[in-house]
């Protein structure tokens, strides 16, 4: 089953998030992910204010966790805490 990763991001350093995309993104792709949504401003509907937002597709949940347990992603992670508050989930597809 598909797992979706979803990202919340409050930046405050775009030049070091666009440095960490441009070497999370290949990370992602080796992990089976694909980027499917990206949102600098999302509409906003019922309850959640968000400024940037995206969506990336797995193979499955446990596809993200060994992402976000390699040591390859552990310095990324570190320079995107830096940048932005961050709110993640994953999430089960259907």
């Amino acid at each position: 089953m598909s797992g979706y990763l979803i990202v919340d991001l409050d930046i405050h350093d775009m030049k070091s998030i666009e440095d960490y995309r441009s070497k999370a993104l290949p990370l992602v792709a080796k992990a089976g992910g694909k980027l499917i949504a990206i949102d600098e401003s999302p509409l906003e509907l019922e309850g959640w204010i968000a400024t940037n937002m995206l969506i990336i597709e797995f193979p499955d949940k446990d596809a993200i966790r060994q992402l976000f347990a390699s040591p390859e992603y552990a310095p990324l992670a570190a320079q995107r805490q830096a940048a932005a508050a961050s709110r993640i989930i994953a999430i089960n597809g259907v």
